[in-house]
């Protein structure tokens, strides 16, 4: 998995997942997520991200309940059909904040996605 991080506002994290988020890219993520800690919104663009097992999703529930107890938020945009569809059956469509990319620019004026 490798992860690309940018800044886009002041309050505003990007982070680029791409490739197979699984048990051994758990610490990677959880690193990248710290380095976003003065960041009021943090993007997952899940475009280029093609597998998620058990423990990734794991991961992504565990940083949203995070950011929630720290009064920040954890936003999913792009996200590849194949994964949608996994989030779907899990009825995690339902939990995860899920923005597209024109929702993204009401919240966060002049931003680049």
């Amino acid at each position: 998995m490798e992860i690309k991080s940018k800044k886009i506002s002041d309050d505003a994290v990007l982070l680029a997942i791409k490739g197979r988020f699984n048990i051994e890219q758990v610490d990677a993520f959880e690193t990248a997520l710290e380095k976003c800690a003065g960041s009021r919104y943090i993007i997952l663009d899940l475009s280029a991200m093609k597998y998620i097992d058990s423990s990734g999703i794991g991961s992504l529930i565990k940083a949203v309940n995070i950011a929630k107890n720290e009064k920040r938020e954890i936003l999913l945009h792009s996200i590849d059909p194949a994964i949608m569809n996994v989030f779907r059956l899990a009825y995690l469509d339902k939990f995860f904040s899920i923005r597209s990319r024109e929702e993204l620019s009401v919240l966060l004026p002049g931003s680049r996605f």
